[in-house]
């Protein structure tokens, strides 16, 4: 069905916003979850076995764990291998996907016993750099190349990351026979304001979700579909239909869709906060119906926390954000993000190192001297960017004369998501690249620990051997907490769910799809509601200053803890950050 092109504009733009779903388009962002993070030890854990020749140090925890995750991976160093400069080499990737150890990462490489800021201490030889970043996630690649961007040629800028890889939280991993899994379910948005200034979306070879969502509901067998008619008039009677919401709730969304697509973000951040829930409840008056079938499964799939613990500006931030752009995935995953972030900061001159996690900064007359935890590498550096997660950046701060409180602070709470990958042959249940919600009044119980459910390959090329499908599906903290180091059961209650998602295909769920990995994220984002530095500030906080207090010349902090829990802030806040420090040693 399609308007009448007669009809007044008025009439058309009115009739289309009753519409539930106008710009709801499939999450999520960094979210719908997000990945495990690299930074200088930040806890995540990744079930799965390792590979022949990982270390078996890193083995122990995760050998008893499920086992049929298997990774390309760097092979491992040889007797050969110069010992001079072993943290300078990244590992090999390919095109497709950075390759990555499944780790327990107990923030080892960052000790809580660590050494205050002090006089240059003696030890190996030492270099020279006018910006050291710590850090390798998207933060700090982004700080990096905005750094070797802006300065002279006699201005070089490292940036040492502690684990094997890069990206952060933003990564892929391939399995040995070709299905591409991101570090938890994550979607591209393309109106991301910072990731349209930073990257290249052609190199990115965008695959687009359809506006909208298909809804399971409990009761109902068919899924129902939450169209967005403005971009699919074909689709106005089916979302009229849908049963999720009222008629009336529908047209109470006239008044947040209009103020979401036309106010501008920075208007929407200064207006009043408070939670999400509260504002669907009463500022924008819907009901339990539409709430609890769509906008609870949709927004705690992007930002892995209650309702009510959801700041109302970061709601209509991302409201904003899928109104006028489109969710997407990168060909090849969404390590493809990191894949172009370090090849541009290698691009503008940037030294990228792996391998190197960070245990001390010490201050002097001449700057900062870094020091890894080995003891092999020390960077004497005019400007030092901390661009870990919250927790290590706190750790890391605390080392300051006059910061050594921060130690005992509490920190910012995190949010846990999980994501389950199976592989199969032949067509995927649902042949349309569109997100598929769970919107029973059990979700998220142990019976029903489905939140949505998304087929990658679908969307975009990259992601699946050819004649293959993936299929993600992300479980949110409390069923993940229950099936803890229960894998086993996880897998089966989880097909058992899938089966009535798709009953049609459900012999094929219960017996032929291979689950290809589970990832269990312990800290997945930074809480945007409550807590001593809740991430929900556009734009970021003053990189110069630390929890109300000024940092030294030439320190800086930035990560999306310093700004939004989304890529968007990781982006921003590293981009910052790089401009930052370089005016700081001009």
């Amino acid at each position: 069905m399609t308007f009448p092109a007669e009809a007044p504009f008025w009439i058309r733009a009115v009739l289309a916003w009753t519409v539930l779903g106008c710009g709801l388009r499939v999450p999520v962002s960094h979210a719908f979850v997000l990945q495990p993070r690299s930074f200088n030890g930040s806890p995540a854990r990744i079930l799965g076995s390792l590979l022949p020749g990982a270390p078996q140090a890193r083995a122990t925890t995760e050998q008893s764990l499920f086992r049929r995750l298997r990774r390309r991976r760097p092979a491992p160093p040889t007797a050969s291998d110069s010992s001079d400069e072993p943290q300078s080499a990244i590992p090999p990737r390919t095109p497709a996907t950075m390759p990555a150890t499944p780790i327990v990462n107990k923030m080892e490489s960052f000790p809580k016993e660590v050494t205050r800021l002090q006089d240059k201490p003696s030890g190996p030889p030492t270099e020279s750099a006018a910006v050291c970043v710590i850090g390798g996630g998207v933060s700090g690649l982004t700080a990096a190349l905005t750094a070797a961007r802006a300065a002279d040629n006699s201005q070089s800028v490292v940036l040492l990351e502690a684990s094997e890889t890069l990206g952060g939280r933003v990564q892929s991993d391939v399995t040995e026979d070709g299905f591409v899994l991101d570090r938890g379910f994550a979607v591209f948005i393309e109106e991301y304001p910072a990731a349209k200034r930073l990257l290249d979306y052609d190199a990115l070879q965008l695959g687009k979700f359809l506006p909208g969502a298909l809804v399971k509901i409990r009761t109902r067998t068919r899924l129902a579909k939450v169209a967005d008619p403005l971009r699919q008039p074909e689709d106005l009677l089916a979302a009229i239909a849908a049963p999720v919401g009222s008629i009336l709730d529908k047209i109470a969304l006239l008044p947040l869709i209009f103020t979401a697509r036309w106010k501008s973000v920075d208007a929407l951040f200064e207006e009043r906060e408070t939670d999400t829930l509260y504002a669907l409840q009463y500022r924008w008056g819907l009901g339990a119906g539409i709430i609890e079938r769509f906008f609870r499964p949709f927004l705690e799939g992007i930002y892995l926390a209650p309702l009510d613990q959801q700041s109302s500006r970061m709601f209509m931030f991302v409201f904003k954000m899928f109104s006028e752009g489109a969710a997407t995935l990168p060909k090849g995953g969404m390590g493809a993000v990191a894949h172009q972030l370090v090849d541009q900061a290698q691009a503008a001159g940037a030294d990228v190192r792996v391998n190197v996690p960070v245990t001390r900064i010490y201050q002097n007359d001449k700057g900062f001297l870094v020091e890894s935890l080995d003891g092999k590498t020390r960077i004497q550096s005019q400007s030092v960017v901390v661009a870990t997660d919250g927790t290590v950046a706190q750790r890391i701060v605390s080392q300051i004369n006059g910061f050594e409180s921060l130690d005992s602070l509490p920190e910012q709470p995190q949010c846990q998501v999980g994501c389950l990958y199976y592989g199969f042959t032949g067509p995927a249940p649902v042949e349309d690249p569109i997100l598929i919600l769970y919107g029973g009044d059990d979700r998220g119980s142990i019976e029903a620990p489905i939140n949505n459910i998304c087929f990658p390959s679908v969307v975009t090329d990259g992601y699946a051997p050819n004649g293959s499908n993936l299929c993600s599906v992300t479980i949110l903290a409390d069923a993940m907490a229950y099936y803890h180091e229960k894998e086993d059961e996880l897998d089966a209650v989880v097909r058992s769910q899938l089966a009535k998602f798709f009953p049609e295909q459900k012999e094929n769920i219960l017996a032929r799809w291979d689950l290809k990995g589970i990832y269990d994220i312990e800290n997945a984002q930074p809480a945007q509601l409550g807590g001593p530095m809740p991430a929900n500030v556009n734009g970021g906080r003053d990189l110069s200053t630390y929890r109300g207090k000024d940092l030294p010349r030439g320190l800086l902090v930035c990560g999306d803890h310093m700004a939004t829990a989304t890529l968007n802030g990781a982006l921003e806040s590293g981009e910052s950050a790089g401009i930052a420090a370089v005016k700081s040693i001009a």
